[in-house]
């Protein structure tokens, strides 16, 4: 859609307009993909311990369990579980994992594997772990979003009170006031999103 616009578009600075937003687009996209990917892979993790927990309790070893449950999986899930898998056969040279949150995994998993003791109980054990934080990041979501939507709020009020004094009495000759109103308001709002910060971890 953008690159149609930009072709039958007539005036130049919507064209390069459009040009910059794509070019923006570009860049940021694969973090932005990135991250939701991890974000889709981080809630399959609890799922993925349940069939392995069945497996156990049918009497499968762990690594059959956690092979069947990765079976399961679809798509770039499943390739990059596949791939810690794959490391459980490699006791000298592990796979290293791209991401963070794959690399914590992955060390749970070896030292589940390389125990062969009470799977069941550290299988649980590492899902309880997962639900917490899940529950955790969930709630101080939950805390972000209110700060979020206040912010939005006071936002287009300020927006439509500093319209309205604008039409009313001019920009000229209150510039001044303008401009000092915009900077309190611009470090109220950095305060909000700091104190959120802070305060979502304490939820």
């Amino acid at each position: 859609m953008i690159c149609f616009i930009t072709v039958i578009s007539t005036s130049a600075t919507t064209c390069w307009l459009f040009i910059g937003i794509l070019l923006i687009t570009l860049k940021f996209f694969p973090t932005i993909l990135r991250f939701f990917l991890l974000k889709r892979l981080r809630s399959a993790l609890i799922p993925l311990l349940d069939c392995v927990i069945l497996g156990l309790q049918t009497g499968k070893s762990f690594r059959l369990s956690l092979h069947t449950a990765i079976e399961n999986q679809t798509g770039w899930v499943r390739l990059q579980l596949m791939e810690l898998f794959e490391s459980l056969s490699m006791s000298e040279n592990v796979i290293a994992m791209k991401s963070a949150l794959l690399k914590d995994f992955q060390q749970e998993i070896l030292e589940i594997d390389r125990s062969q003791t009470r799977c069941v109980e550290q299988v649980r054990a590492l899902r309880r772990e997962y639900k917490m934080q899940e529950d955790f990041r969930r709630r101080s979501g939950q805390v972000t979003q209110q700060i979020k939507m206040q912010a939005i709020i006071v936002t287009v009020l300020y927006i439509a009170l500093l319209s309205f004094v604008i039409m009313q009495f001019g920009f000229k000759d209150h510039r001044f006031l303008i401009l000092m109103s915009f900077i309190i308001f611009s470090a109220g709002l950095v305060w909000i999103f700091l104190a959120g910060r802070r305060m979502k971890w304490k939820v």
